[in-house]
């Protein structure tokens, strides 16, 4: 008797391609452009809101443009909690600076 191992334990429940979260993240989309934001929306404009809004949602579940492995609506989530008192010097130009300090000690560039 043979017993198949599965190969992924952890996997997320899936529906029409998306996780359940993205799911509901559509649907609840959905259901405010259709419904109440609409009528917050001039006539002459309510198709443009429509194409607008659809697309707005779609690129929430997408994955990040920066980070793959995170969906578009987790980068933001991210932005939106980041501390913004805390500074990160970054060293643009990282190159140049290891040049100049092997010169100055007068070692060769590995």
């Amino acid at each position: 008797m043979s017993y198949e191992i599965p190969k992924e334990i952890r996997s997320k429940p899936r529906m029409m391609g998306l996780e359940m979260k993205e799911l509901v993240i559509l649907l609840t989309g959905f259901f405010l452009v259709f419904t109440m934001l609409k009528d917050m929306v001039h006539t002459v404009f309510v198709i443009p809101f429509y194409i607008v809004s659809i697309g707005l949602l779609l690129w929430l579940v997408m994955p990040s443009k920066n980070n793959p492995a995170m969906k578009n609506h987790k980068s933001i989530v991210l932005l939106l909690k980041r501390d913004k008192q805390i500074y990160h010097a970054m060293d643009h130009q990282n190159i140049i600076n290891k040049e100049f300090e092997d010169d100055v000690s007068g070692e060769k560039g590995v």
